[in-house]
C-alpha cells in the first residue's frame, strides 16, 4: 500500500518536472502571442507590380489582376480600417527592387529573376509565395527583316529589358542554338517602350511575352518561343514582403498570403480557363494571342503557387546561373530568403494542403 503511494508521488512529480521544463518555451509562445497582438496594424499596405497601361497591372501579373477584379484584398482587410495601396511601376521588376529600396513598398509581385536580384543586391525581403508557372517568352522581329530564325538574330540589335526575366531567357534561348550575347547587339528597353522602338526600326528584334500586338498588325512576324521548355526553366512570378513588415505584422501578412492562395486556387480550375483569358483581355492583350499561349498547359501546374523543393531549387539554379554569366556580383542563402510560415499557415486554415503537388 505504502509502495503504491510513493509510486503515485513519484509519477505526480515526475509529470510536475516536464510541465516545469516546459514553462519556459509556453512563456515565449504566450510572449510571442501578446506582442503580435499589441503592435498596431498598419494603416495601409502598400503593394507594388508591374503596369504598363495606366490603372492595369500588366498581363503578367494575372493572380493579382484577379485579386484586384473581385476586391479580395479590399474585403479581406476592410474590417480593419486598412487602405490597399496599388503601386503600378513602368519599370517591370526594376522597378518593384526599386520600390523596395527606397522603403515605398509592404508586398511586391513580379519575375523570379529581377527578385533574385534585388536580394542579391541586399533587399530585405522574404519569399513567401509562388505565383504562375512557366511564363513563355516569345521573340518577335519587324516584318521584312528577313529574321525567321534564331540563327538570323546574329548582327542583329535585339530589343529586350535588363534586370528582367527577359535577360536570362535571351541567354538561354541563344546558348540552345549555339550563339552568345557576342553574336547579337543587345539594346536595352523597356515593356513600355519596346513595340514602339521596333516600329521606328531602332531594334530588328524584340523579346516579348504572349501579348504581341504588332503581330497581329502585321507590323511584326513571330520568331520564336520557348513554350516547349519545362516550367523551372523558364521565367515564374513569386510573391515578396518586406523583411520589416514580416516581423511586425505577421498575421496581417498571412491574412494576405490566404487571399493570393484564394487566387491561386481559383486560377487553377479549369472551370475558370475562358474568365482568366477574359481577365488577360482587360489587361490588353489579345485574346487570341491569350488563349493560344494556354494551350496544352494544366492551369493546377501553372498556378501551383506552392515554394515546394523543386521551386525552390529553380531559385538557387537560377543564382548560379546569374553568378556566372556576370548578371548578379554575389550570391546569397536561398533557403534562408524563402519563408513558407505563412503559406503553411494559410494553406491549413483553406484547407488546401493537398491540393497542389508538394
Amino acid at each position: 500500500m505504502v509502495f503504491k503511494r510513493l509510486q503515485h508521488n513519484y509519477k505526480e512529480i515526475f509529470e510536475m518536472r516536464k510541465w516545469i521544463k516546459m514553462l519556459p518555451l509556453l512563456a515565449a509562445i504566450l510572449s510571442i502571442s501578446a506582442v503580435a497582438h499589441a503592435v498596431d496594424k498598419p494603416s495601409v499596405i502598400r503593394f507594388v507590380v508591374p503596369g504598363y497601361v495606366p490603372e492595369k497591372a500588366s498581363p503578367t501579373q494575372l493572380l493579382f489582376t484577379v485579386v484586384w477584379e473581385q476586391n479580395l484584398l479590399q474585403q479581406e482587410f476592410a474590417k480593419d480600417g486598412i487602405r490597399i495601396e496599388r503601386i503600378l511601376t513602368k519599370q517591370a521588376g526594376p522597378g518593384v527592387n526599386e520600390a523596395f529600396a527606397n522603403g515605398k513598398a509592404d508586398f511586391g509581385q513580379c519575375g523570379d529573376f529581377p527578385l533574385t536580384v534585388g536580394r542579391a543586391g541586399g533587399l530585405k525581403t522574404k519569399l513567401i509565395l509562388g505565383q504562375e508557372n512557366g511564363s513563355t517568352t516569345y521573340i518577335i522581329a519587324r516584318a521584312g527583316s528577313g529574321i525567321r530564325s534564331i540563327q538570323d538574330l546574329k548582327g542583329k540589335r535585339v530589343g529586350y529589358q535588363k534586370g528582367t526575366n527577359s535577360q536570362p531567357a535571351i541567354i538561354k534561348i541563344l546558348a540552345l542554338n549555339g550563339l552568345t550575347l557576342n553574336d547579337i547587339k543587345s539594346v536595352n528597353v523597356t515593356n513600355a517602350d519596346a513595340s514602339a522602338s521596333l516600329v521606328a526600326g531602332t531594334i530588328d528584334a524584340l523579346l516579348t511575352g504572349y501579348d504581341r500586338p504588332l503581330v497581329h498588325q502585321g507590323v511584326a512576324v513571330d520568331v520564336y518561343n520557348n513554350a516547349k521548355q519545362d516550367y523551372d526553366s523558364r521565367g515564374k512570378n513569386a510573391l515578396i514582403v518586406s523583411e520589416d513588415f514580416a516581423a511586425k505584422y505577421p498575421d496581417i501578412t498571412k491574412r494576405l498570403v490566404k487571399v493570393f492562395l484564394r487566387a491561386g486556387y481559383y486560377a487553377s480550375q479549369e472551370k475558370n480557363r475562358a474568365a482568366l483569358n477574359a481577365s488577360r483581355a482587360k489587361l490588353g492583350a489579345n485574346y487570341t494571342f491569350a488563349v493560344q499561349d494556354w494551350v496544352g498547359q494544366d492551369l493546377k501546374v501553372k498556378f501551383n503557387p506552392l515554394l515546394k523543393k523543386s521551386t525552390v531549387d529553380s531559385y538557387k539554379n537560377l543564382q548560379q546561373f546569374a553568378l556566372k554569366n556576370g548578371l548578379i556580383r554575389q550570391g546569397f542563402n536561398v533557403d534562408t530568403w524563402v519563408d513558407t510560415r505563412f503559406q503553411d499557415a494559410a494553406l491549413a486554415e483553406l484547407g488546401l494542403q493537398n491540393f497542389w503537388d508538394r
